[in-house]
């Protein structure tokens, strides 16, 4: 079973998932991971302790070169499950709805390309839309 983690600097990993079940519902697979909430709180261990397990992980993280993110590459190329876990950073609420929802079946590589693909496209300054239509 494909499994999916939730990355962030403080707490927008929770609000991402909180977002994500208001409008999909309760989802199974979804791991949360908030740094620098809590004092002493490593994630490095829990990073360690889920993706070590042998388990396909899609992990969303919240900025491309940011500590976190490395973090997560570092651990990823440590426990040699590089194959296995697929990072992507730079999350928005479209792209994980996306591939939450996507057919298990369907390899992560081929999932994870259309909704990239999808999630810029919500990227939009809609009062530029806005003027754009009324011309």
């Amino acid at each position: 079973m494909r499994k999916f983690l939730i990355v962030s600097h403080g707490e927008f990993a929770g609000g991402m998932r909180s977002a994500l079940e208001l409008i999909t519902g309760a989802v199974s697979g979804v791991v949360v991971l908030q740094a620098y909430v809590e004092e002493n709180r490593s994630v490095e261990s829990a990073l360690a302790r889920l993706l070590g397990a042998g388990e396909e992980w899609i992990v969303f993280t919240d900025l491309l070169g940011g500590s976190i993110t490395n973090q997560v590459v570092r651990m990823a190329a440590e426990l040699g499950v590089m194959q296995s876990v697929h990072i992507v950073a730079g999350m928005n609420l479209p792209l994980v709805i996306e591939v939450i929802m996507a057919d298990p079946e369907r390899p992560a590589q081929e999932v994870l390309a259309e909704a990239i693909g999808m999630a810029r496209d919500q990227i939009v300054y809609v009062n530029q839309l806005i003027r754009n239509n009324n011309d």
